[in-house]
């Protein structure tokens, strides 16, 4: 994360004991402020979600390592976005944003990023026990 707008990937040469920046990713139009890789599962490639105050949230996909990255936006909120998180698996991204909310988001088989839960919504609905009593 940073205050210039930018992602950067570095990378510790083997032998080395300085850190080099290996790549720059720029797409954000304001501060970034998280990165989360997703969880690796044994495939030759590289993917990482990042958030900013701009409200963009971005999946950054490396097909092959090394070679190029490629940007594709998730969402763009009307608020800043604070934390992104992947699931253990890596098929679901939380995102908190500075309306309070939190949503979640899957790949879809067309590789759009589709949002299936707002806890924010759930939040709303009326306890169990107030659903039970009303199909009583």
């Amino acid at each position: 994360a940073s205050c210039d707008n930018m992602v950067r990937i570095w990378v510790l040469p083997e032998g080395e004991r300085e850190w080099k920046i290996e790549d720059e990713l720029k797409q954000h139009t304001d501060w970034v402020r998280d990165v989360a890789w997703a969880p690796s599962i044994g495939l030759p490639c590289n993917t990482l979600a990042s958030c900013s105050e701009d409200g963009s949230v971005l999946i950054w996909s490396q097909d092959t390592v090394p070679g190029p990255w490629s940007c594709t936006v998730v969402t763009k909120m009307d608020a800043p976005v604070w934390s992104v998180s992947w699931s253990i698996t890596g098929s679901v991204l939380a995102v908190s944003s500075g309306d309070s909310s939190v949503t979640l988001w899957k790949e879809s088989l067309d590789r759009s990023w589709v949002e299936i839960n707002n806890v924010n919504e759930d939040l709303n609905q009326p306890p169990v026990s107030e659903v039970a009593d009303i199909h009583s």
